[in-house]
């Protein structure tokens, strides 16, 4: 019983000795983790300095939108001048003055009649020569509608009285020459406020599936317009009876 309780308190005395050397002080061990005490404290929020003023999401969002104006005014002033014409007025808005208007011929007292298409196709190769010219034509007209005059050129003086503030003419689309006439073209015909009654009493007919009206017209030829996007037009003057044929 001795020699069992011996090698009992032998045996406890070994474990005592290895917990002592194994359980000692960590910087005998070569273990020097525990001397860094500010690595445990890294992610601790209430040692942290707060964010600046100018890296905050607000800030960065304010910095977005003052960079994206500040762009869009130097695009501004970079392509202003575009918007000059010739003569350095800035046209832009609806208050802008409309060139000045192109000087034509006088319109002689003579009316020449240009019923088919071969008459307008010789006035189209008359060109500039053509422009002021009092014609009888053959029309087709769509219903009236406003049309755009640009005006930041100079405007047919046939024309330019006719343009309201926002740069509006009343005009319809129609076609030249006889129904049933390949070789018919477009023609932007300008009518007058005077003469929109007249207009719009011209009886209405079907050309090519379409629903037209059928005027025979007096107008003034202004040919291939600038003003009108290098359309081919003429202001209405009169508004005639059907020809006898």
């Amino acid at each position: 019983m001795e020699e069992q309780t011996g090698s009992a308190g032998s045996q406890a005395g070994a474990e005592g000795g290895t917990g002592a050397a194994g359980g000692g002080d960590p910087s005998r061990r070569g273990d020097r983790r525990d001397d860094d005490r500010r690595s445990r404290d890294r992610r601790r929020t209430d040692r942290r300095t707060p964010v600046p003023a100018w890296r905050k999401p607000w800030a960065l969002v304010a910095y977005g939108v003052v960079g994206a104006l500040a762009l869009m005014w130097i695009g501004k002033l970079a392509f202003s001048d575009d918007a000059r014409p010739p003569d350095g007025r800035l046209v832009s808005g609806h208050s802008a003055p409309i060139a000045e208007a192109k000087p034509v011929a006088a319109p002689t007292g003579a009316v020449e009649s240009a019923y088919g298409t071969g008459d307008y196709e010789r006035l189209i190769i008359l060109g500039q020569a053509a422009v002021g010219k009092k014609v009888r034509a053959e029309l087709f007209c769509g219903a009236p509608a406003r049309v755009s005059v640009r005006r930041d050129i100079p405007v047919e003086a046939p024309i330019a009285p006719l343009v309201d503030a926002e740069g509006h003419v009343a005009g319809s689309e129609c076609r030249w020459g006889r129904a049933g006439d390949e070789r018919r073209d477009d023609f932007v015909l300008i009518v007058p406020p005077a003469l929109a009654a007249r207009f719009a009493a011209a009886p209405v007919t079907t050309d090519d599936f379409v629903q037209r009206r059928h005027l025979f017209a007096e107008l003034v030829w202004v040919g291939r317009s600038q003003a009108l996007d290098l359309r081919t037009g003429g202001v209405l003057n009169a508004v005639l009876p059907a020809p006898v044929r």
